[in-house]
Parts: structure tokens; C-alpha cells; sequence
């Protein structure tokens, strides 16, 4: 069984600036940008965190954070397993079991802080195991 570090707390990443991410994370490890965008990588002991900012319609705000993905070191048979990593269980019930999975990932509706949004989170299985978890400031598109 691996020793796992405690979890980091993603809840509530969307709509955030880059300024309120690197006062959470600390500094990126790499940022990329451009004037519609920025990806910025977060390095942790146990997942890397990728975070895109995206200019709003509005020119004048600053990017913020509409997507991101925490990929795993060591993978997570579970899929509360892998969400409760990045804080983000019980919100993505029900559970389901990486061997048992027919397609190689699973999808599901999350709220957004304060519940006016509903995103789409997304949790990749490869290998049998649960090696990432993406989130977009989208609905879902298949509800």
C-alpha cells in the first residue's frame, strides 16, 4: 500500500486569478501564457495540478481559472479515492471501482461553490487505476 501525503483542497479553483493560486499552491513550477490565456503547473509530493486561466469576454479582467487537472503519481483504485485526493469527495458520488469500468473514464456534475454553476469534472481510469481528475467551469453536456 502506498503512503499517500494528505490531500490538497481544489474546491473552489474555478474563477480564481493566477495571484489567488500561487497564494494557494505557492509559485508554478512552469507558466506558459498569452493575452487569452495562461497554463500554469503546480508541483506537489503526490499529483502535479495544471491550471488554464482564461481572459473573460471582458478585456479588462484578468484570467481566470476555467479548467484544470491534478494527475496522480500513484493512481487510486477508487474513484472517492481519487476525488477525496483533491477534495472533491463526497461531491462526486456515487463511487465507482477503476477495474469495474467498461470505458476509460468517469463523468460527473459538480456545483459550484455557492451552487449558482454546475461544472463537469472528469476522472481518467488508465491501467486500472484512477490517474487523474479534470475539472471545467462548463455544465456538462451530456445531462
Amino acid at each position: 500500500m502506498t503512503n499517500r501525503p494528505a490531500p490538497i483542497d481544489c474546491r473552489g479553483l474555478v474563477g480564481l486569478d493566477e495571484a489567488a493560486l500561487i497564494d494557494r499552491f505557492g509559485p508554478a513550477a512552469s507558466r506558459r501564457g498569452s493575452s487569452r490565456e495562461a497554463w500554469l503547473v503546480f508541483e506537489g509530493p503526490a499529483l502535479a495540478l495544471r491550471a488554464r486561466l482564461a481572459r473573460p469576454a471582458a478585456r479588462h479582467e484578468v484570467p481566470r481559472l476555467a479548467s484544470w487537472t491534478a494527475t496522480f503519481t500513484d493512481g487510486f483504485e477508487t474513484l472517492s479515492g481519487a476525488t477525496g485526493a483533491v477534495g472533491l469527495w463526497p461531491d462526486a458520488a456515487p463511487d465507482a471501482s477503476a477495474a469495474e469500468l467498461e470505458v476509460p473514464l468517469v463523468r460527473r456534475a459538480l456545483a459550484a461553490p455557492g451552487g449558482m454553476a454546475i461544472h463537469s469534472l472528469t476522472a481518467t481510469v488508465r491501467g486500472g487505476q484512477f490517474i487523474a481528475v479534470s475539472v471545467f467551469d462548463e455544465a456538462p453536456e451530456w445531462l
